[in-house]
């Protein structure tokens, strides 16, 4: 509260020698002059409290949020990418196979980082019902083109 009453008081107090000093020019080219002078003065009177409540207002983030806190953010983001990146794989691996006639009870996905900083699938691992028992290879091989990794089969 006391920043909008400096901010305020800094105002009123630009605007009030503005005034002043228009009521001491005379009518003219001049007179112009000063009043842009004025105007672009009482502009500059407003800027400054603002940026300094801007500056203050980045200095209290900098408190707030120190390098170890941003770092931990970052990997706090980085987990969930990766998460909905799982989640999303094996979406897609489940719809996949139930595309081409095998449907899963269920597909899980292992990702791994590389020190590329690159995701890739560790590993697949795929529940099918016993009637696909036979079709091991078939979805082996469909999984195996699309994400270029063998899945592991188990059959429930």
């Amino acid at each position: 509260m006391s920043g909008l009453t400096t901010v305020a008081a800094t105002v009123c107090a630009c605007t009030i020698v503005a005034a002043l000093l228009s009521h001491f020019v005379t009518d003219g080219s001049m007179k112009r002059l000063m009043q842009l002078i004025m105007g672009a003065f009482v502009v500059c009177a407003m800027a400054v409290p603002v940026a300094n409540a801007v500056g203050a207002a980045a200095a209290d983030w900098q408190t707030v949020l120190p390098e170890e806190q941003a770092a931990t953010a970052d990997e706090a983001v980085s987990r969930e990418v990766l998460l909905l990146t799982k989640q999303n794989l094996e979406q897609v691996m489940a719809d996949i196979l139930a595309q081409n006639g095998y449907p899963v009870k269920k597909s899980e996905v292992t990702l791994a980082l590389t020190d590329k900083n690159r995701v890739t699938i560790a590993a697949a691992v795929l529940t099918i019902g016993a009637a696909y028992a036979d079709a091991r290879e078939e979805i082996a091989a469909l999984v195996e083109r699309h994400f270029a990794v063998t899945p592991q089969t188990a059959v429930e």
